[in-house]
């Protein structure tokens, strides 16, 4: 069991050596990203708010998009300033709405790729998530047709170099984990436990169905532990800083904790904040659920 970690609200009463580390860091990303020092992160993790309507705890999640695009550039920017040369840069992009699609994941690698970044890879998280068929715009029929995203991207950046520095003793990736990681067709299936209903964020129910009701407690979309184990295995050397600068409910941390890495979470909601801290104090386990010492 480890100890359950503090909740450290931005600002901190004094910021003094590696005051940000192995942290629960509750309040404006953005302020505390531009506090924290430069070359301090190794692997940043995250995906930002859909921005298509989702019940997020303290966060509007329906702007119009070019504005949204302009509220995401200076993350993107600090989390550059705040990577190591050849720190790694993981970012999760869900496809729009499908009428009213936008190439999102083109446009945020543009603005990434503008800044600087080297543009390593796409890998594509194939959730496996046919569950609607409503959408098809015309069926059987070529004159509207609609592709139905059952996946998201994960695009992978470097800042100014291909290479990550590291020990080789601290390369902590199995040989069999390797070859499956590098083929970039991930088939993980979406996080479900402690969820809001995913797919009624992204589409409304149909004319006359009532809408089930949603959960008041997790997070609309978390991150599955498998897609963070992989990227963090695959990405990063045990004794690297990982950091979510929308940490939700600490699925980048709790993995970071349990391979061997320290973490830094960052998020505005004090709820999914102690949702973190419970969860990184509630015990580390291996992955295949044996327990790992303290």
């Amino acid at each position: 069991m480890r100890a359950r970690p503090k909740i450290l609200d931005f600002p901190p009463p004094r910021m003094e050596g590696d005051w940000w580390k192995d942290r629960i860091l509750c309040g404006n990303a953005l302020d505390i990203l531009r506090a924290m020092p430069a070359a301090s992160v190794h692997l940043a993790i995250t995906s930002p708010p859909y921005n298509v309507g989702l019940d997020y705890d303290r966060h509007d999640d329906r702007r119009p998009y070019e504005e949204y695009l302009r509220w995401l550039a200076p993350f993107w920017a600090e989390l550059k300033r705040v990577l190591v040369s050849g720190g790694r840069f993981a970012l999760n992009v869900a496809p729009t709405s499908i009428k009213d699609f936008r190439p999102i994941h083109y446009d945020m690698a543009a603005q990434l790729r503008g800044l600087g970044f080297l543009m390593r890879t796409e890998i594509l998280w194939y959730k496996q998530t046919m569950r609607r068929r409503t959408a098809w715009g015309s069926f059987r029929r070529p004159s509207n047709p609609h592709i139905v995203p059952s996946w998201e991207y994960v695009l992978v950046f470097s800042k100014d170099s291909w290479v990550l520095p590291g020990d080789k003793a601290n390369a902590d990736i199995t040989g069999e984990e390797f070859i499956a990681f590098s083929d970039g067709f991930w088939p993980i299936s979406p996080e479900k436990r402690g969820r809001q209903p995913f797919l009624d964020g992204l589409y409304p129910s149909r004319r006359g169905r009532k809408n089930p009701k949603k959960k008041k407690e997790g997070h609309p979309a978390p991150f599955p532990e498998e897609l963070i184990y992989r990227l963090v295995k695959f990405y990063s050397w045990r004794g690297n800083v990982v950091l979510d600068p929308f940490g939700g409910t600490g699925t980048v941390a709790a993995v970071a904790a349990r391979t061997g890495r320290h973490y830094v979470h960052l998020d505005l909601s004090k709820k999914y904040c102690e949702i973190a801290a419970a969860r990184l104090g509630g015990g580390v386990s291996r992955r295949d659920g044996s327990p790992l010492a303290s």
